[in-house]
């Protein structure tokens, strides 16, 4: 019996086995493919996965294989319509985009799940049915030699990609928001540099909607829309590949070893519900996003980073299993709210109609000398919502909202929040004693959560807040106290530390975890 099992071993699977595993969960990992891809489909990453790879400590492993794209362009038979300045830093202490060489970061996400003992990974078992109750999950799945096995867990997480057999299994459908384009992806190995090409850009042109960025500091990519006169064989013709490149933004097979061509149907699709009893939809099982705005495994990971906490909580005892319900009610609708953006980015670069697409350029040309005569950014790439409803307090304003990492100090070190603070629950309080704050009990209940406290303002035992993110934050939010969930959103704030008891005790409450033995007596 193991504590989950996880179908699907992609960066969504991936990411959940590593956080469940290093917290002394049992996992067995489900694949149906024996090796690991090994091609690029993801291209960006945005600040918060960055802090996740932070978080599982193979960041430094990572960033070789990354590029920071400065620019994101909007771009009309060469002219740029508009260009959109990328954060070099971002709230998670990251920047905002960040192109990246899939391979090598799905590699460090294998060699990380493998090395935990507590984590099997079977790959090149394919699931074929599954079986469910109020006591746990049974998953058979078949090798190709034909010998069949069954893995029995207490939960399961269907990661297991837009095919999934888990979803298909629980008979739960898509919703389509209605986008539906075939396109053309390229991924080419550069030869040699040249200087001139953009970071990143759509090409807005009505003749032939594309987009090509950087990826990584070695690889660039591309994509084109395929349009209805052309089959996808056609398409991936090696002819019509360097036909489409014969561009400023192109190249040429002197430039670029092709590594991959593929024709992808991009969706805007949502799971109909992401749980059924012991089992959650993670990733492109739940939702399948156009790719117009680089989220599609960043929400994955997102999901990942949700159930991992929470599973973590119920597995332990330190929560109801009903904790679990709130993962569809927290990242349902920020999944929906991707998707239709992603989509309304794709609409308005993809446009075809001629009187549109005139309209649409006067719009950006007067945004862009609108942006140049006031030097303000004008936001393209997209910042995910924070969460309303779900597992947050109503004690003070702030429920729900993205708790960042600025960089911190203590009397010898300075670095960034989770490096110098760690992960998981954190009390983070300012002007006060929050540990004074708290009796035994509430002590004791921190601790079994393995909560963290920590102060900005009192060099003598606290942190330095170097940035003033800490302090800018809890100016807005008109508090001295956030109390920080293990997934970077606020559980909730309070306006001085003389609250913070009673904020812990709804937090308590609503964890439905036992009380203290101590407390009862």
């Amino acid at each position: 019996m193991y504590d989950v099992l996880i179908a699907g071993y992609g960066p969504t699977g991936m990411l959940a086995a590593i956080l469940l595993g290093r917290a002394g969960h049992k996992v067995a990992v489900i694949e149906r493919y024996k090796t690991l891809y090994n091609l690029p489909r993801v291209g960006i990453v945005h600040d918060d996965v960055l802090r996740m790879f932070q978080e599982i400590r193979i960041i430094d492993r990572v960033l070789p294989a990354t590029c920071f794209l400065p620019t994101y362009e909007m771009g009309f038979h060469g002219e740029v319509l508009l260009s959109n300045d990328v954060a070099e830093m971002e709230i998670h202490g990251w920047p905002e985009m960040t192109s990246v060489y899939q391979p090598a970061f799905e590699a460090e996400l294998d060699a990380t799940a493998k090395s935990l003992t507590s984590v099997d990974v079977f790959q090149g078992w394919n699931a074929t049915g599954l079986k469910h109750d109020a006591d746990g999950v049974e998953v058979t799945a078949e090798n190709a030699s034909g010998t069949s096995r069954t893995f029995e867990g207490k939960y399961l997480i269907g990661a297991d990609g837009g095919n999934s057999f888990v979803r298909a299994a629980l008979d739960i459908g898509y919703e389509d928001l209605g986008f539906d384009q075939a396109w053309l992806v390229i991924d080419g190995l550069q030869k040699r540099r040249r200087g001139n090409r953009p970071a990143l850009r759509q090409f807005c042109e009505p003749e032939q909607p594309g987009m090509t960025m950087q990826m990584g500091p070695d690889h660039r990519r591309w994509s084109f829309m395929i349009f209805d006169d052309e089959t996808p064989e056609e398409a991936l013709k090696p002819e019509n590949i360097w036909k489409r490149l014969d561009r400023p933004e192109g190249g040429t097979p002197a430039d670029f070893e092709i590594i991959r061509a593929v024709n992808y149907q991009f969706r805007s699709l949502i799971a109909e519900h992401r749980q059924d009893g012991r089992v959650l939809l993670a990733g492109d099982s739940a939702h399948q996003v156009p790719p117009f705005l680089a989220q599609g495994m960043c929400s994955g990971f997102r999901d990942a980073h949700n159930i991992a906490w929470k599973l973590d909580l119920v597995l332990h005892g330190l929560a109801a299993p009903a904790l679990l319900e709130t993962y569809e009610a927290e990242r349902a609708p920020n999944a929906r709210v991707t998707v239709i953006e992603s989509m309304n980015v794709g609409q308005n670069v993809n446009e075809r109609a001629p009187d549109k697409v005139r309209i649409r350029n006067d719009q950006l040309r007067a945004l862009q000398k609108q942006m140049d005569e006031t030097g303000e950014k004008s936001l393209i790439a997209f910042r995910v919502p924070d969460i309303e409803g779900g597992f947050t307090g109503d004690n003070g304003s702030g429920g729900g909202v993205q708790v960042g990492q600025g960089t911190v100090a203590t009397r010898n070190r300075e670095g960034r929040f989770d490096d110098l603070v760690s992960h998981g629950f954190v009390i983070i309080a300012r002007d006060g004693d929050a540990r004074a704050a708290l009796d035994s009990d509430m002590h004791a209940f921190w601790a079994e959560l393995g909560g963290k406290i920590v102060h900005f303002g009192n060099p003598d035992r606290g942190l330095k807040d170097v940035d003033k993110y800490f302090t800018g934050l809890m100016d807005r939010l008109g508090c001295d106290v956030v109390v920080k969930r293990p997934d970077y959103y606020a559980f909730d704030t309070c306006r001085t530390v003389a609250d913070l008891p009673a904020l812990l005790a709804d937090l308590r409450h609503r964890l439905n975890a036992p009380e203290r033995q101590a407390h009862a007596e």
